[in-house]
This record gives structure tokens, sequence and C-alpha cells, in this order.
């Protein structure tokens, strides 16, 4: 059976949420066939899109009957052959030198059945450095009709040499307000009643990629039920209890989150975007990614806190998040953070 992120993957370029930075360079690449290169490194956190375009550019680079806008048509021979051209390798699994040497004598020695054919290869930093130094050469001395397509979340890990004879696209975390726009097109799709309070609850829920989102949009179908599987609410209690000054109500927040979900990096990481949202409220910055069923409600609760107050807590929940990384302790780093509030808001 196939699942919602199986289902929508996104078949033409309007369709790719969040990176229009790079899939308009590559649509023009695509359409003007100018600027190609012989290899390309697609880099960011996993979700947000980098295999899907790396499929998607190179099925269009192949296609016969390519739209105006640069979408493949899906129906012409060489889009049906897709993956006789196009060798897709996962490099936690093929990380070797053998299998890099392997891997390039499919350059030379197999036909494409279209112009193109090219070789995909994820979470390419997995290589050894055997298996990189190995690289060097076929990236540069590849035929024109051949490709290579590199996929990593780490591209710290990806030497600088090979990096240097790509052409590097590094895909941004998703915004919210384009999660919830896919959400309910893919919703739409299937008909589901779903409002859109929930679908926002759904995309706060997301860690800023497109996978999570329709995995919760599945568990959501099958349990009808939303606060069973996440919450957008506690949040919002640990901003009035800010206002409040009430330090046991924030206690109470962490607890109640992690008893539901006990996945405290993405607590954190709304308690910051809450905090600094009510920041740029009273800063008179203007706001970007917000739900509009919780702007009056961040207007109203902003308006009861002190900025230095909001500065204050917004520092220590990024000293938090700097050192989840390492501990376990969660309670503990949270409980030094009220601590630090109560001491300071005491002199």
């Amino acid at each position: 059976m196939k699942d919602f992120n199986n289902m929508f993957r996104p078949r033409d370029w309007d369709s790719v949420k969040g990176q229009n930075h790079i899939t308009n360079i590559l649509k023009s690449q695509v359409i003007n066939k100018k600027g190609l290169s012989n290899a390309y490194l697609f880099s960011g956190k996993s979700g947000v899109g980098k295999t899907t375009v790396a499929r998607l550019f190179f099925m269009s680079l192949n296609c016969e009957k390519l739209d105006k806008y640069g979408n493949p048509c899906f129906k012409c021979l060489s889009c049906k052959n897709f993956k006789y051209d196009l060798i897709e390798i996962n490099a936690s699994n093929n990380r070797g030198i053998e299998d890099i040497r392997t891997l390039s004598k499919e350059i030379y020695y197999k036909s494409p059945v279209s112009k193109f054919k090219g070789i995909l290869l994820d979470e390419c930093h997995l290589l050894t450095s055997p298996a990189w130094n190995c690289l060097l050469k076929p990236l540069e001395d590849s035929p024109d009709n051949f490709v290579w397509l590199l996929c990593t979340t780490e591209i710290n890990k990806v030497i600088k040499t090979i990096q240097t004879r790509c052409q590097t696209f590094k895909f941004t975390p998703i915004r919210w307000t384009d999660i919830f726009e896919r959400v309910k097109e893919v919703a739409k799709a299937l008909k589901i009643d779903i409002d859109e309070k929930t679908i926002w609850a759904i995309a706060r829920n997301s860690n800023t990629n497109l996978r999570e989102p329709l995995h919760l949009l599945e568990k959501y179908v099958n349990s009808d039920n939303v606060s069973e599987i996440l919450s957008d609410e506690i949040n919002i209690d640990f901003l009035d209890s800010i206002a409040k000054n009430d330090l046991t109500s924030i206690w109470k927040s962490l607890m109640s989150w992690r008893s539901k979900y006990s996945d405290i990096d993405t607590f954190i990481s709304f308690l910051k975007y809450d905090v600094m949202t009510c920041l740029q409220m009273k800063m008179g910055l203007p706001l970007v990614d917000i739900a509009p069923y919780r702007q009056k409600t961040y207007q109203s609760i902003a308006g009861e806190i002190k900025e230095e107050v909001l500065l204050l807590y917004f520092e220590e929940l990024l000293n938090i998040e700097e050192k989840l990384g390492g501990v376990f302790d969660y309670n503990s780093l949270f409980f030094n953070m009220l601590c630090k509030i109560k001491n300071k808001n005491s002199i």
C-alpha cells in the first residue's frame, strides 16, 4: 500500500514547495538547455525535496514533450524509461571504492534509451575517503550526455574537491505556510474532512519538512482526532503563563507535552517561534509563516508581556536548543532556564 508521501510526490515544478530559489534555476536550464552541468549537489535536511527535485530534473531533461513550464509529460518513451536511464544508489549501502568503480563504468558501457543517462547518489556524505577520491575523475570527465546527481543531509562531510566540481544547491527548511498549502491540497484531493485550524496544527508539527506532515495527515485519517496526535495549544498556555509570570504553569506545560509526545525538540522549537513572533509584533516587524487564527491570540498576549521578558526567554530557549543534541536530561535544562529567569526577575 502506498503512503501519502509516495502518492503525492511532486510531478511538476509548481508542486515542489518552498524551494523556488532552486526550481527556477533548474527549470530555466531544462527549458533553454543552457547552464547545464555534469554534476549537481543537492544539500539540506531530510524531507525538503532533494531526491524529488533530482528525479524531476532528470526526467525533464529527457522528456520529448516538455511543456512550456519545463514539466515532463510522463507519457513519452523517455519518461516511461526514466528508471532505466537513471540509476539510483543509496551510499549507506554502496559506500566503498569498488562500488564507485562499478558505478563509473555505467558512464561508458550502458547506452541510454533517451538523450541523457545518469546516477542519483543519495546520502552521498556516507562515502569513504577512497570512494570520494575515486569519484573525482568521473565527475570531471563525464561525457556531455551523463549527469551525476548527489544528495546529502550533511554537506560538511562532502569533501571540498567534490563540491567545487558540482553545481551546488542548498535546500532550505520549508515554511509552515508552504506546508499548510501542501497538506490542504492533499486533503482536498483525497476528500478528507479536515478544518484549516487542524491543518495548521499539522504544519506546526512538521519539523519544517514535507514528509512528516503527510504522515501526520495519515494518522489523522485513522484516528479522526488530532489531539491524539499533536497539540497546538500547549504553547499558547506557555505564552499566557509568561504574561502572568506563572512559573508553575510553565513547568506544567513541559510536563504535559512530554507525557503526550516526548519530542522535546519540537516543543522547544514551538516555544522559540511563539516567543519570537511576540517579539516581532512588539518591534513592529513584518510577520511571516503565521497561522491566521493565531494572530489575534499572539497580539493579545504580546501586549501583556514586557519586551525584555520575552527577550530573556528567547535567549534561554536558544541556549537549550544548542544543548539538546548531547543532553538527555531535558527536564534539568528547562528547570535551569526557569531558575535563571526567576532570579533575574527578582533582582
